[in-house]
């Protein structure tokens, strides 16, 4: 029997609020009325201690709302990633990055793969994407903060990328946004996370999502190309299929202003965050993915979090046939959108559950 391989992403959350007010995202209708049941402090070093003796060259992914609004539990995470020998990244969208100082602490200490959302190259729909007048500015003038405090400071490991949201009103502008992110503002790289069902949605009409997933795909894929060419992106292209097929699934849907309760699947399973990742929730509940659609498990003792990875067997083998929308999460699908990223398949054993 082939042994299992260990998990190669790990997710956290440092909290649940955000000082933003996206459409297509709920997350700042909450709050941390509940924060004193948090995985933090000891415990969450104590976690990532454990996922380091499960891989040593693993990576740890930095979860919010927007991380930044809890400093401390951020750099708890950041700074034992640096001690454990760990990559650290995530998705911030950079309004609290207000000067140098914090620039320069963040390129020290915080993560070593620095993601700052921005939508569009047009400040006016960014900030009504983001709900909040200004946000483009803010999120343009951090980018520029991190990259000059790159240089200042010599952080060699540091990458700064921009994650932007590609949704109706603006994936026929792709090429304008690319070169605003590489050529002016000088980011490491754009990455594309393309529009699914808003985040943290809890039924009803999923407005946002049933305004703007009309997307060409045929177009799409045309602008794409026309992207990797005058850039040399060394795009995928089995990931340029896949996004392709990820439109094409939603054509047609009759329920689709239901956003994650419609019926709407993609026509091919484009996922695989059982083969590699672990998700953490902010009360220390594990998973595969970050649908609650699957079993996961409560970690309360040492060792849970291997455990849990080898006793999961039957949940992989579900989640195989998975096609739910968010397959097309840069966090979890299958194919990376560059060759060089490209990751191996592990080869994964059918795992009997033995027992937590």
């Amino acid at each position: 029997m082939n042994r299992l391989p260990p998990p190669q992403f790990l997710f956290v959350h440092v909290n649940r609020r955000c000082n933003l007010r996206c459409q297509h995202c709920n997350f700042w209708k909450l709050d941390d009325a509940d924060k004193s049941r948090y995985l933090r402090g000891d415990r969450m070093r104590g976690l990532l201690g454990e996922f380091a003796a499960m891989n040593a060259a693993g990576k740890v992914v930095i979860c919010g709302g927007d991380a930044l609004l809890d400093l401390e539990d951020y750099f708890n995470i950041s700074t034992t990633c640096r001690e454990l020998g760990l990559h650290a990244m995530g998705v911030i969208n950079g309004t609290r990055i207000r000067d140098q100082r914090i620039a320069e602490r963040l390129i020290r200490e915080g993560a070593h793969e620095l993601s700052l959302s921005l939508d569009s190259h047009l400040a006016e729909l960014h900030d009504e994407v983001r709900g909040v007048p200004g946000a483009f500015d803010k999120t343009v003038a951090a980018l520029r903060r991190l990259l000059e405090a790159r240089e200042r400071t010599g952080s060699a490991d540091s990458r700064i990328h921009v994650m932007g949201l590609i949704f109706a009103r603006n994936y026929l502008a792709l090429e304008d946004f690319y070169d605003l992110v590489l050529n002016d503002i000088r980011a490491d790289k754009l990455k594309l996370n393309f529009l699914q069902p808003s985040f943290g949605h809890q039924g009803g009409v999923d407005d946002f999502f049933a305004r703007h997933h009309r997307i060409d795909p045929d177009r799409l894929l045309e602008v794409i190309e026309r992207c990797d060419r005058r850039f040399g992106l060394g795009l995928n292209p089995a990931w340029k299929e896949g996004v392709r097929m990820y439109f094409r699934s939603l054509i047609g849907c009759p329920d689709i202003q239901l956003g994650w309760a419609s019926s709407a699947r993609t026509i091919e399973p484009i996922c695989n965050s059982y083969e590699r990742n672990i998700m953490v929730d902010h009360f220390g509940f594990a998973r595969l993915c970050f649908s609650p659609t699957f079993p996961g498990m409560q970690l309360g003792r040492t060792g849970d979090l291997a455990r849990f990875w080898e006793i999961a067997g039957p949940i992989r083998n579900a989640m195989s046939q998975c096609r739910q929308l968010c397959g097309i999460s840069h966090s979890v699908r299958r194919e990376t959108s560059t060759l060089a990223s490209r990751r191996p398949c592990p080869v994964l054993p059918d795992m009997a559950p033995r027992g937590p």
